[in-house]
């Protein structure tokens, strides 16, 4: 994948928290319901999330993706 700021090519990889994550529009403590406009990306209790993604080392920019993880629009 191409990095859309630089253009140069992006390294495939993973992006892992515990338990929660979220798209927020500023940080605070996450709940298992969102706020308006925010998106609960995936919610484990006793594991790890994991997306996969693409990070530019150049530019210090991460693609991630989210699709089929049961997120949750607020």
């Amino acid at each position: 994948m191409k990095c859309p700021v630089c253009g140069k090519e992006m390294e495939p990889g993973f992006v892992q928290t515990n338990q929660r994550a979220a798209w927020v529009k500023k940080p605070h403590a996450l709940t298992l319901m969102p706020k308006d406009g925010e998106i609960l990306l995936d919610n484990k209790l006793f594991s790890s999330c994991s997306f996969p993604g693409w990070i530019c080392k150049d530019c210090k920019k991460i693609v991630l993706d989210y699709e089929g993880k049961p997120s949750q629009e607020g």
